[in-house]
């Protein structure tokens, strides 16, 4: 976590500073803020995706591990459950090309 804070300030620095570079060669540079938060909500779906499909998966092998005749039907509605979340996540990466453009 300190190594992360000590970088923290520089990477801030290269993002704010980077206008510099495009005014060289004459060209002009404004900071999108869409992309970075296109950036931003794909991270958060895809770590939000991944929890539930993690939650998903214990909870199915608790049952599983429960009662194991019962295996053969959980795996349908499992996938299907797994399949619902993954759109999710899909469907934000598409919400954040939208977004950037």
């Amino acid at each position: 976590m300190k190594k992360f804070l000590t970088i923290l300030p520089v990477m801030a620095a290269m993002l704010l500073v980077g206008g510099a570079a495009w005014a060289q060669d004459g060209a002009t540079y404004s900071f999108d803020v869409g992309n970075l938060g296109s950036g931003f909500a794909m991270g958060l779906a895809v770590l939000g995706g991944g929890i539930g499909q993690g939650m998903a998966a214990r909870g199915m092998y608790e049952s599983v591990s429960r009662n194991p005749q019962a295996a053969g039907a959980l795996n349908a509605p499992f996938y299907v459950g797994l399949a619902f979340i993954e759109s999710i996540c899909l469907f934000a990466l598409v919400v954040a090309f939208g977004i950037a453009g």
